[in-house]
């Protein structure tokens, strides 16, 4: 909120006053004034807003979803995104179980085919070579039979190595390169999940909405406030006090706040002494214008105190 200045200079320059009466105790009286810590909510990204939930002078809880931008891209990178980590995690268990088990039942089939074909040309050579030592067959003969049971065997131990390695998990850089494709694809939804979780702008804490400055279909651009709240603790009083007095308070002291129209005073806890003064009016600094040498002095108030911002109050202690 901005600062009235000339409020700024008034209340800073009037002197301390005090209160006298039948022996009663001298109590400091300063004037201040209200002021407001806002919280501006923003969306971070731009969007058109298709729903405002938050309604100006209504209290909202932590967390709570005050308005709502467009999400439908953001919608469908997320659900891109966990089809992606489906693939790669279907991959990566494909890696770890070998072949399936229709590809191991055909390697299984030509295995058999080709024990088939080794056991008749082991019988064919057993039958032949005997004739070929009586030299009733050619050498030719026995040459060729020998040479088709070598072959038949070389394609029984091929077939079996397939479905050895069939049934193997994949390598170790195979099954490394799947893994990270899995953890790049996990990587990539939850910054699709963020995404559109930012579509939404929630409480930051509990408080009163102050004002909202768009509505429902209008655009924004990213980082532009959509309403203003006002926090539990987001009031405080602003006074000022001469450089004589500056001792007598302390951070964590406690000083009471009236106002016009209040029946009671409120309790306010000092939170801030500025470390620099000021001078109100501006004067040339000498010792005799010490007096004149102020501190800025800001006290927690509560909300539900009846206190609003730019209120002009009596601070006591």
């Amino acid at each position: 909120m901005k600062t009235n200045a000339v409020l700024k200079v008034c209340l800073a320059g009037i002197a301390t006053m005090t209160m006298v009466g039948c022996g009663a105790p001298k109590e400091t009286v300063h004037l201040g004034y209200v002021e407001a810590d806002w919280i501006y909510v923003a969306a971070p990204g731009a969007g058109r807003i298709i729903e405002i939930t938050a309604r100006e002078g209504l209290r909202v809880e932590a967390g709570e979803v005050l308005f709502q931008l467009d999400d439908e891209s953001e919608r469908a990178a997320l659900a891109q995104a966990e089809a992606g980590v489906s693939e790669t995690s279907a991959r990566a268990s494909d890696l770890e179980t070998g072949a399936r088990a229709p590809e191991i039942r055909s390697l299984q089939a030509r295995l058999s085919e080709a024990q088939s074909r080794f056991n008749q040309a082991q019988k064919d050579y057993e039958r032949v070579m005997p004739l070929v030592e009586q030299g009733l067959e050619p050498r030719s003969r026995g040459d060729a039979l020998e040479a088709q049971l070598e072959a038949a065997g070389a394609e029984v131990e091929a077939a079996q190595q397939q479905i050895a390695v069939a049934k193997l998990p994949g390598r170790a850089a195979q099954k490394e390169a799947a893994s990270a494709a899995t953890r790049s694809a996990e990587a990539a939804r939850v910054s699709a999940a963020y995404r559109l979780s930012e579509r939404s702008g929630v409480a930051p804490q509990a408080g009163r909405v102050e004002e909202i400055f768009y509505q429902t279909g209008e655009r924004v651009g990213p980082a532009t406030p959509i309403l203003s709240l006002l926090p539990d603790d987001g009031l405080k009083v602003r006074f000022f006090v001469p450089q004589s007095e500056l001792p007598a308070i302390k951070v964590g002291s406690s000083v009471s706040v009236l106002a016009d129209g209040l029946a009671s005073p409120a309790s306010a806890t000092v939170s801030f002494i500025s470390h620099e003064a000021e001078f109100t009016p501006p004067v040339i600094y000498s010792r005799e214008s010490r007096d004149k040498l102020v501190f800025m002095v800001e006290a927690q108030l509560p909300v539900e105190g009846g206190f609003h911002p730019g209120l002009p109050v009596e601070v006591v202690w």
